[in-house]
C-alpha cells in the first residue's frame, strides 16, 4: 500500500509539464537534474544512477508506474518532477518518509499451487530485454501453475500488460528482491500471452502512428512495439519502422511471414524497411 507523502511548498508552486503517463527516459531526457533529484527525494531512484538499471528501467516505465516500483505516492512525485530549478534550490528534504513497498497478502489461487521460478535480474543487469524470457516461461507455464518473478523493481508494465489478458498478479519484496507471481485460470490458459495479438487498443494506436507506411514505435515500452509492427504488417507492406533499439524478437517473426528488411542504425533510433522479398 502506497502512503501519501506530504508536499512541501516548494514542489506545489511549479508549472506542470510532465503528467503521470510521461515516460521516466523522457523527463530524464528533458530534465538531466532529475538523476540527483529523485534519489534525494527516495532512495529506491538511486537505481537511476546504476550503469545498466539506469539505462533500462526509465525506459520501461511511465512516472506513475514508477510511483508503484518505489512505493510512494503518485502525485507526490510528479511534483518532484516538475519542480523547477536546479536540485539545490529544490527544497526539497534530503530524507522524506519512505512509503512502505507494496507487499499485497497471499491470494487463495497462489495457495498449494506448483510454482515455476524465473529470476530475470542477471538479464538486466547485462542490459538485455527480460521480456522475452517472461512470455517464454508464461507459454510453458502447466494450466494452475504459477509463475514467481523475481526482479530488483516491481514490473509495474508487465503487470498492467498481463492483468488486461487475465493474468493475475500477487506482489511482495523478499529484502532487496521483488517477487511477483503471475496465474491465470486454467480454463483461460494459453494463446492470451501472446505478444504479437493484437486487439482493439492496438489498432487505435497503430493508426495514429502509422503515416503513409511510416511506423514510428519509438518510445513505446514492450511489447507494444511488436504487437504495433505485426499489426501494421497486416495492413500491408512495404513498411518502414523507427524504433529506438533493435527489435530482436520481430526478426522471426518476419521470417515466419517470408518478409525481408534493411536496418540502419541512426544516432538515436533505428529504421526498418521491411518488404516482400
Amino acid at each position: 500500500m502506497c502512503v501519501s507523502l506530504p508536499v512541501p511548498e516548494a514542489l506545489a508552486m511549479t508549472i506542470a509539464p510532465f503528467t503521470l503517463h510521461t515516460r521516466v527516459s523522457d523527463a530524464l531526457a528533458e530534465k538531466p537534474a532529475l538523476r540527483t533529484l529523485l534519489p534525494a527525494f527516495h532512495p529506491a531512484f538511486e537505481r537511476l544512477n546504476h550503469p545498466v538499471l539506469g539505462r533500462v528501467l526509465p525506459k520501461l516505465v511511465t512516472i506513475e508506474s514508477a510511483a508503484r516500483v518505489a512505493g510512494v505516492d503518485a502525485e507526490s512525485l510528479l511534483a518532484v518532477f516538475n519542480l523547477q530549478g536546479p536540485p539545490a534550490a529544490a527544497g526539497v528534504p534530503a530524507a522524506l518518509p519512505a512509503a512502505a513497498r507494496r507487499d499485497d497478502p497471499e491470494p487463495p489461487w497462489a495457495r498449494g499451487a506448483p510454482v515455476e521460478r524465473l529470476d530475470v535480474s542477471p538479464l538486466i543487469q547485462q542490459g538485455q530485454e527480460p521480456f522475452g524470457a517472461v512470455m517464454t516461461a508464461l507459454r510453458g507455464l502447466k494450466p494452475g501453475a504459477v509463475l514467481a518473478l523475481s526482479a530488483p523493481f516491481e514490473p509495474a508494465p508487465l503487470v498492467d500488460l498481463l492483468g488486461r489478458r487475465g493474468w493475475l498478479a500477487w506482489v511482495r519484496w523478499e529484502g532487496e528482491v521483488c517477487v511477483t507471481s503471475f496465474w491465470r485460470a486454467p480454463e483461460g490458459h494459453g494463446g492470451a500471452v501472446d505478444p504479437g495479438a493484437p486487439d482493439a487498443d492496438t489498432a487505435r494506436l497503430g493508426q495514429a502512428r502509422l503515416r503513409a507506411g511510416v511506423l514510428d514505435v519509438r518510445g513505446l515500452p514492450p511489447p507494444e512495439p511488436l504487437r504495433l509492427i505485426l499489426w501494421a504488417l497486416d495492413q500491408g507492406t512495404p513498411l518502414t519502422v523507427l524504433h529506438h533499439r533493435e527489435p530482436a524478437l520481430l526478426f522471426p517473426q518476419l521470417e515466419a511471414r517470408g518478409l525481408v528488411w534493411t536496418m540502419t542504425k541512426h544516432e538515436d533510433h533505428i529504421q526498418l524497411q521491411i518488404h516482400a522479398p
